[in-house]
């Protein structure tokens, strides 16, 4: 499989900034140096970076179909060897367009909402084995098996932990 190309990025980016819909992992104005991960709804991924609060360049992308783009794959001459550029999709935009894009990125909508993110709250090991032992004998009592027995149970011998 072939990787995509910058340009292809770039017809994307340009869409993006015309009004296409998408989800960020996490909103703007929570990055001032780092990545923005971007799941459009035409199945493209992009990762933008964002560098002291300003867009940045496209990092990688993933097309609908699996073909890839990584930042630095891709430059103008090969053949000029360490002098030759990297190929950016987003510097292949206008200036209006990357204004828009930019406007559009800081007003992203995130999944799932970052309020609703978080840590699980810690439970204590009693109340585990609190909640534990209560379903135990509620499915005791809600199905007693078919080698339940007439005769009561008697209790196990604690170990010693």
């Amino acid at each position: 499989m072939t990787r995509c190309c910058a340009t292809e990025i770039a017809e994307r980016l340009e869409l993006l900034a015309a009004g296409e819909a998408f989800l960020a992992d996490r909103p703007w104005h929570e990055i001032w140096w780092g990545v923005m991960r971007l799941d459009l709804v035409s199945g493209w991924q992009l990762e933008i970076w964002i560098e002291r609060d300003q867009l940045g360049s496209c990092q990688a992308a993933v097309t609908p179909n699996g073909r890839d783009w990584i930042h630095g794959c891709q430059r103008d001459d090969w053949t000029l060897g360490p002098d030759a550029k990297v190929l950016d999709p987003v510097a292949l935009i206008s200036a209006p367009c990357r204004q828009a894009l930019e406007q559009r990125l800081r007003a992203a909508i995130c999944w799932p909402p970052p309020a609703l993110c978080g840590p699980p709250p810690l439970v204590s090991l009693a109340n585990l084995q609190r909640v534990s032992s209560q379903g135990r004998s509620q499915a005791r009592r809600s199905r007693p098996g078919r080698f339940a027995s007439s005769q009561p149970r008697r209790p196990k011998p604690a170990s010693g932990l």
